[in-house]
């Protein structure tokens, strides 16, 4: 049990990283993108065509890829005015279960999403002209790694 707790915990600790770094360099993109957009529109009453659309699909790929963020730290939204009423070992039960079954959603989330990711494939965005497979892939995408953090919490809290 020791190793597969160190070994999801440095899975969970690489995903983490890269979805950090990705996040970082998404967001800073997004706002330049924004800020060009804004400037192009007042000083030289010129708009992008494609900077919207651009700004879209990042804010769509990093609200996935943040959820599985706020999932390892425990900032989802949650109902906690009957379990806080619970005794510890209820608890720790009625989490896990809660955490097992959000796993099992996750797995459907993750599978039908790459279907409808799939299904999209030859429709092209209006102003970009790419495949559609891209801006939909993200929600696959974040649902596999909210699985890999849900996966090592189910596994922390099955440990302890």
């Amino acid at each position: 049990m020791k190793t597969l707790r160190r070994w999801s915990a440095h899975v969970s600790r690489i995903s983490e990283k890269l979805v950090r770094s990705v996040l970082v360099v998404m967001v800073a993109v997004m706002t330049v993108i924004i800020i060009v957009q804004v400037f192009m529109r007042y000083l030289f009453l010129y708009s992008l065509s494609w900077s919207e659309e651009v700004a879209r699909y990042l804010m769509i790929w990093v609200s996935f890829l943040g959820a599985s963020l706020a999932l390892k730290y425990g900032l989802h939204i949650g109902v906690e005015f009957v379990v806080s009423r619970l005794p510890q070992r209820t608890k720790r039960w009625v989490s896990l279960l809660a955490k097992v079954s959000m796993f099992v959603f996750l797995i459907y989330f993750t599978v039908g999403g790459f279907r409808v990711s799939w299904s999209v494939r030859d429709q092209d965005s209006p102003a970009l002209l790419f495949s559609m497979f891209y801006a939909y892939v993200s929600a696959p995408v974040g649902g596999a790694f909210m699985m890999i953090q849900l996966a090592h919490s189910i596994i922390e809290d099955w440990t302890n």
